[in-house]
């Protein structure tokens, strides 16, 4: 037995002997698995590691990519004219294309307050490509060319010690509605209300189209508002805007039939009205049959209920920019222009500018005194009948007199000064009228008002803006080669200017901006009588300029045997675009604008009667489709931005340690071929590869 009992317990010892071993091995075994876990964990963070530093620095790329892109619209939109900048026509001395006003042109530029962060953010702007079709390839030809879009590549891109990460995008920038994107713009198509009676019109739309009669065409709430129409004879090439409703008799012509325009109106109604026809279509249930009086107009594009577009009440702030890098003169101002060995003057007659600060009453009132006061404007900008060059920044203002000025010249007293009176103040002892009709004596002293008589060939940008007036008493047409030596808008749409981007080729434009009118110059006589308007009076248009007998300007009529051109973007911004004593005499040809006409009011140029052109100019306006991209000089806008992002399509990159070189951008000499392009292979297939490495 007790043998027995001794086995079991040798066979206790043995089972227990068994579990201790079993219990060590798992013991190691578990120590096994735990490290070879934990170095395939440290092994996998250790790979994993770079991939999480690429996703942040990529996502602070693209963070950089979109400061990018905002900055850019930004830019473009404080000014307009830099959409048309790129590396080959941007330099420290170009007036419309700065460097300084395009820090990341082609270059890193730092993200803002981004100094204290440890991973640096950048982005970068490439050249715009302007695109004429869908796939921005090669037009052939520019003029007489509606943009579609303009494409810009911008750059991304975030660095942590030699690790950087790009992203790029491709965003594609359209001009908004606006008064450059139109051959014609216009607020209200009535007349501004005649002087002392009250100003009180409203939109023919909101009256219920009330008012007109066939005796008395009479529009809106008012008598003293008639609507101007556009007749027999009447063309505008290019895309036409109001907030008003559009007047139409004798088929007016928008386009052509291989190229309609588009009509647009504010008005909720009606794209056209016209309601001295029979039957009338002067209401909100029967202005579709207006369309009947119409000639050519894109009816697919065009629109009535558009949005309202407000228009500026002033362009004080441009005396300011004129006062710091451009020419401001005071009172009644001839600016005359030309091109000198290819380089853009003027010839400035200003009588009751200063041209020193020493005497209070050395004013420019003989030749070779000439120098305006240096203290307060750093630029030689001469005013007695003198060539200067246009100023840098490219902007002229013509401010009303000052009252210390007034008293030194007299310009606003029937007692004049020892030295010659304006012949720019509207009327003189003979008998001879230049502004009435439209003048307006927005002043006490219409003698000293701000007024610009201008005329004369335009190379490069410029823009002309006055307190009160710009009077046109000549031709004013550009002259570079952009414009071919047989340019002119009456030729139609084949022989327009050209967009030029080289360096040193300037694309021409020029802007006539007034608070009040923009009037054509067209004077008259007045004999028998003791003024012009009284009874028993006759009143004569003068002799045309350059004939027998004419008077100097701005006595003599500018039109020639054909017409009149104008090759500008015009904006009148409290009155209206007119002719001078447009009711009086004869037919005077084609009134035609190159450009665009913007307006507060509507203005008349003349008056038919049936299909035929009764008095003053018929009209011939032809849209300057450069105006979309390349801008006059701080040209004022609607409350609208001047350029909007229509889409961005983004191209995500990735880690690089090598800088060298990014994919090619747009080069303006490829006369716009596909966009972008790489000039070089791409140094490593799977990443993008940067200029200048930040």
């Amino acid at each position: 037995m007790y043998h027995l009992h001794d086995q079991r317990a040798v066979r206790a010892v043995s089972r227990a002997r068994d579990a201790g071993q079993a219990a060590l091995g798992l013991v190691i075994g578990l120590i096994l698995l735990i490290s070879l876990s934990a170095g395939t964990l440290a092994a996998t963070a250790q790979q994993h590691d770079p991939l999480v530093s690429n996703d942040v620095i990529q996502h602070l790329a693209y963070r950089a990519l979109q400061s990018g892109v905002d900055d850019y619209l930004a830019t473009v939109n404080a000014n307009p004219n830099l959409i048309n900048c790129n590396s080959q026509n941007t330099s420290s001395t170009s007036i419309s294309c700065p460097t300084s006003a395009l820090p990341a042109l082609n270059t890193w530029e730092t993200v803002a307050g981004n100094s204290s962060n440890p991973v640096t953010e950048y982005y970068m702007w490439t050249n715009p490509a302007p695109c004429f079709n869908t796939a921005c390839s090669a037009p052939g030809g520019t003029a007489g060319q509606t943009l579609d879009y303009v494409e810009e590549l911008v750059y991304g891109a975030a660095q942590i010690g030699t690790r950087i990460s790009f992203q790029s995008s491709d965003v594609y920038l359209t001009p908004e509605n606006g008064f450059l994107t139109h051959v014609f713009w216009s607020n209200y198509e009535s007349e501004v209300p005649s002087s002392g009676e009250s100003q009180n019109c409203t939109y023919d739309w909101n009256n219920n189209y009330e008012g007109p009669d066939t005796t008395s065409p009479n529009n809106y709430n008012s008598a003293n508002c008639p609507a101007v129409y556009f007749g027999p004879n009447d063309t505008l090439y290019g895309p036409v805007y109001t907030n008003d409703s559009i007047y139409v008799d004798a088929n007016p012509n928008f386009g052509s039939s291989a190229d309609p325009s588009t009509v647009t109106t504010h008005d909720p109604h009606c794209l056209f009205v016209d309601p001295i026809s029979n039957p009338a279509t002067g209401s909100a249930s029967t202005c579709s049959n207006a369309d009947n009086n119409v000639g050519i107009y894109n009816t697919a594009t065009s629109t009535d209920n558009a949005q309202y577009e407000p228009l500026p009440s002033t362009d004080t702030q441009l005396d300011g920019i004129a006062a710091q890098d451009g020419c401001v003169y005071s009172g009644p101002t001839e600016i005359t222009l030309s091109v000198v060995s290819g380089v853009e003057e003027m010839q400035v007659w200003s009588p009751d500018t200063p041209y020193t600060n020493l005497s209070t009453t050395a004013y420019n009132q003989a030749s070779g005194t000439n120098q305006n006061d240096t203290s307060t404007n750093p630029n030689s900008c001469t005013a007695g009948n003198s060539e200067v060059p246009v100023p840098t920044n490219g902007v002229v203002y013509v401010q009303t007199a000052t009252s210390a000025q007034q008293t030194a010249t007299g310009c606003g007293s029937s007692t004049l000064p020892s030295a010659p009176q304006n012949p720019f103040e509207g009327d003189n002892s003979s008998g001879q009228y230049s502004q009435l009709g439209y003048y307006d004596g927005q002043t006490s002293t219409p003698g000293c008002e701000g007024d610009a008589f201008v005329s004369g060939s335009v190379r490069g940008a410029l823009t002309i803006a006055t307190q009160n007036d710009v009077i046109v008493d000549g031709s004013i047409t550009y002259t570079t080669t952009d414009c071919g030596s047989s340019f002119d808008s009456q030729f139609g749409t084949t022989t327009e200017c050209q967009y030029n981007s080289a360096t040193g080729n300037p694309n021409d434009v020029l802007g006539l901006i007034a608070f009040a009118y923009v009037e054509i110059d067209r004077p008259v006589t007045v004999t028998n009588g003791s003024g012009y308007g009284n009874n028993n009076t006759t009143v004569t248009v003068n002799a045309r300029c350059g004939s027998s007998g004419a008077l100097a300007v701005p006595y003599c009529d500018p039109s020639t045997s054909s017409g009149l051109t104008i090759d500008a973007a015009i904006l009148a911004l409290n009155d209206s675009f007119a002719v001078n004593n447009y009711t009086i005499g004869s037919t005077e040809g084609t009134l035609d604008i190159y450009g665009t006409v913007d307006q507060d009011y509507r203005g008349a140029v003349g008056t038919f009667n049936g299909s035929n052109l009764s008095t003053g100019y018929s009209k011939y306006y032809l849209w300057d489709s450069r105006l979309e991209y390349v801008n006059v000089p701080y040209y004022l806008n609607p409350g609208t931005p001047r350029w909007a992002i229509a889409s961005t399509a983004v191209n995500q990159g990735v880690a690089c340690t090598n800088t060298t070189q990014l994919p090619g951008y747009w080069v303006a000499t490829d006369n716009y071929g596909s966009y972008p392009q790489t000039t070089s292979p791409v140094a490593e297939p799977d990443c993008l590869t940067a200029p200048n490495a930040p």
